[in-house]
């Protein structure tokens, strides 16, 4: 043990690109967004217009998700609202490694680790403004 306890080395067989599961595009760190809301930690692909949403404490996923959404819709809520899953968008939860720079592709043990740490949300097609 460690003067600073135990910690689990980070494992550079598990951390792959930053790829946009929709796209495979690379997309860029997350900054900052404002919103009329206020802010949240994400950005959007440069090639498929999928928003991605990053929570560093991986315990607030539904907010981020929302986040996503509504943003995607450019900020309508009435409309992000009515959408359904698999018919009005698609959405896909990863692992983000922040440090790297890099999505992380290890089984997860807990349940807040399977649910990632990132959110993903792209609008289908017929939804699109």
């Amino acid at each position: 043990m460690s003067r600073f306890g135990i910690r689990e080395r980070e494992d550079k067989s598990v951390l792959t690109a930053p790829l946009c599961p929709f796209c495979r595009e690379c997309f860029l760190p997350p900054a900052e967004v404002s919103t009329t809301l206020g802010f949240f930690s994400g950005g959007v692909c440069s090639k498929c217009g999928a928003v991605y949403v990053y929570d560093a404490s991986s315990k607030n996923m539904g907010e981020a998700f929302m986040d996503a959404l509504v943003y995607a819709c450019k900020e309508d809520w009435d409309y992000a609202m009515s959408l359904e899953a698999g018919k009005g968008y698609d959405d896909v939860y990863m692992s983000y490694v922040e440090r790297n720079h890099s999505i992380s592709i290890k089984q997860a043990k807990t349940f807040y680790e399977k649910m990632g740490n990132m959110v993903f949300v792209k609008l289908r097609k017929s939804n699109d403004f």
